[in-house]
């Protein structure tokens, strides 16, 4: 049993791992364990103790609108088409590790939004920063970062995260200002981390939401050069 100033101090330092693995170390169990096998001990359930904080608190952090979407849970019905190479392949996460795009497909209720925060979770489970945030919401983000003089923070936020899921993609036509902004997060994130676009509307016809036809182009290259794709019907 280690001592309370000892405790005191662990605590301090925020080692409860730690903590906890001598209290179960006073146990007669143990008192045949040498130094080294103490230290490994200690080390690893502190270690497992900050995997586990870390991945909660990546989970919170991704906001993700089914919090509970598993890959492992993604059935093929009759009534229902997927692309279940490429999602195991997702799933690996390289994609990620690549910075590339996915875009999955599809009308209201055919999945995509599952699909894509059963990624969000296996990201996160790979100890990634993920987002999810519909796309009107991440309009309204953005524009109230210009309005309030925070724009240059908000998109650094956005740019640092490493899987950024966009849900109702180009669901109506963005403003003018938000075009703006939405080519100047693209380009940012570009080749720095990747996203997922969840829409009902083909690449092809994206183009048609956006007015300033040149920004289209430049938008829908940056997302379509090296995005895999899955349509789910």
């Amino acid at each position: 049993m280690i001592d309370a100033i000892t405790r005191d101090r662990l605590k301090e330092m925020r080692l409860t791992g730690m903590v906890e693995c001598l209290d179960q170390l006073a146990s007669p169990d143990t008192t045949g364990l040498t130094t080294v096998d103490v230290v490994k001990m200690i080390t690893d359930r502190e270690w497992e103790r900050r995997r586990n904080s870390k991945l909660t608190r990546l989970r919170r952090a991704a906001d993700l609108a089914q919090p509970h979407a598993d890959l492992a849970d993604l059935r093929v019905l009759p009534d229902r088409t997927i692309d279940t190479n490429l999602v195991g392949r997702l799933g690996v996460g390289n994609y990620i590790a690549k910075h590339e795009d996915v875009i999955v497909l599809g009308p209201t209720g055919s999945g995509k939004t599952y699909l894509a925060c059963a990624l969000g979770n296996k990201a996160a489970q790979q100890y990634k920063s993920v987002l999810y945030l519909r796309a009107v919401d991440l309009f309204d983000r953005l524009t109230l970062a210009d309005r309030t003089g925070s724009r240059a923070q908000t998109l650094t936020k956005l740019v640092k995260v490493d899987l950024l899921i966009l849900d109702e993609w180009f669901t109506s036509p963005p403003t003018v200002d938000q075009v703006r902004h939405l080519h100047a997060l693209i380009e940012r994130r570009t080749g720095v981390g990747s996203t997922i676009f969840c829409s009902q509307i083909p690449p092809a016809k994206w183009h048609d939401q956006i007015e300033e036809k040149v920004v289209a182009d430049a938008i829908v290259d940056r997302i379509t050069a090296n995005a895999h794709k899955t349509t789910l019907t």
